[in-house]
This record gives C-alpha cells, sequence and structure tokens, in this order.
C-alpha cells in the first residue's frame, strides 16, 4: 500500500498537473464553486464499461437489423486449408513473404509457388473485417459523435466563451466546472476509454477519427 500510495504522489505531483503558482490545495470547492480534481477521472472506468455493454446491445438490436434491412449482409469467407510451416510464418514473420521466403517455404511444404502465395492471399482476407462489422462500429460511432456534438452544443450556446473565444481565459488558471461542462467530458473520456478497451478487436484505422468539440473547463 505504502508503493501505490508513493506513486499516487508522484503521479498527482501538482508541477505535472498544474501552472506553478497554483496547487491542488488552492483548488477547494467552496462559495457553490466546483474545481476539477483527479478524482473525477476514477468514474470513467466504469462509464467505460457501461459504454462497452451499451455499443454491444446496440450493434445487435439496433445497427445489424438496420444493416439486413439495407442489403448489407457478411459475405462467407472460406477457411485456407491449415498448413503448420505456412500458419507458423504467418504469425511470427510476415504475413506478405517475400519471393525468398516463399521459394524456403515451397520446399518446406511441397507445394508450389502458386499455391503457396494463393494460400497467403486467402489467410489475409480471412481475418479482415467483413462489411457488417465495419458497419456496425462506423454506426456506433456515429450515433456517440452526433449525440455529443449536440450535447455540446446544448452545454455551450448560452455560455460567454462560446461567443468571445478570450473569455476562455477568463480567471484563469483557478477555474470553476460547471456540472454540464463535468458531465461532457467525464461522457468523453468514457467513451474513448471503451474504443481503448476494444482495440485489438475493432476495425484497423490508417488515419484517426475525428473527435466532436471540446467543453472549457471553466
Amino acid at each position: 500500500m505504502l508503493v501505490i500510495g508513493t506513486l499516487g504522489e508522484w503521479f498527482w505531483w501538482d508541477r505535472l498537473w498544474l501552472p506553478g503558482n497554483l496547487t491542488w490545495a488552492d483548488l477547494k470547492d467552496e462559495d457553490g464553486l466546483v474545481y476539477a480534481r483527479p478524482s473525477h477521472l476514477y468514474i470513467t472506468l466504469p462509464y467505460a464499461l457501461i459504454f462497452l455493454m451499451v455499443r454491444y446491445l446496440f450493434e445487435r438490436l439496433i445497427a445489424t437489423p438496420l444493416a439486413a434491412s439495407l442489403g448489407i449482409t457478411e459475405k462467407t469467407r472460406h477457411r485456407v486449408e491449415h498448413n503448420t510451416v505456412l500458419e507458423q510464418h504467418f504469425r511470427t514473420k510476415s504475413k506478405n513473404p517475400g519471393q525468398a521466403d516463399i521459394d524456403g517455404l515451397c520446399k518446406k511444404c511441397g507445394w508450389s509457388s502458386r499455391q503457396v502465395e494463393r494460400w497467403f492471399r486467402r489467410r489475409r482476407n480471412q481475418d479482415r473485417p467483413g462489411v457488417l462489422k465495419k458497419f456496425r462500429e462506423a454506426s456506433w460511432r456515429m450515433i456517440f459523435y452526433l449525440l455529443a456534438f449536440i450535447g455540446g452544443i446544448i452545454a455551450l450556446y448560452d455560455k460567454p466563451w462560446f461567443y468571445n473565444v478570450p473569455e476562455v481565459w477568463s480567471d484563469y488558471p483557478k477555474q470553476s466546472m460547471l456540472d454540464s461542462q463535468y458531465w461532457y467530458y467525464t461522457v468523453e473520456m468514457s467513451f474513448y476509454l471503451s474504443l481503448v478497451l476494444r482495440i485489438t478487436f475493432d476495425v484497423k484505422r490508417k488515419e484517426g477519427s475525428p473527435a466532436p468539440i471540446f467543453l472549457k473547463a471553466a
């Protein structure tokens, strides 16, 4: 416990998170003002798990029937013939071997170069996500970003900094936090944490997804 406490103190060290003239002790809730503090981050984990459950239900009860109504179906993919030598090379060395590797694999398997190349091509296609999976994931992200955008507009439209950007820095660095900002950031961080927990299962992308607008923490 002593080690955990020491690590916690180091991680939440004032100088890592706050300007030089401010400490956590300065951010005490008083006179109806509430300030952001590290403990507010802990709630994002259970909310992230809730997001995972909601996403599971959404993809199966809403996205999948919607995809079927649009004619989007999962194509049946035939699994490649099992070959221990090729499978080991595919998993540990390269999914797209060069000609020299193909020649070596041909000797080990007793297959022709064309057969080995076809096996690797089909094996790569076997692991690629189908259209239905992409549709379900894209639908989930679209719904969340749309709702987050609408929620952001509702939370911001009556704030002075929405129309006058310099107001963002008013009273900095000692800025209080509104309930709408707390919940917006909590929901946003919980959503992205749920994506991190699903990163090994989701469709791999070459570029990041756009994020909705963020609120001023003041």
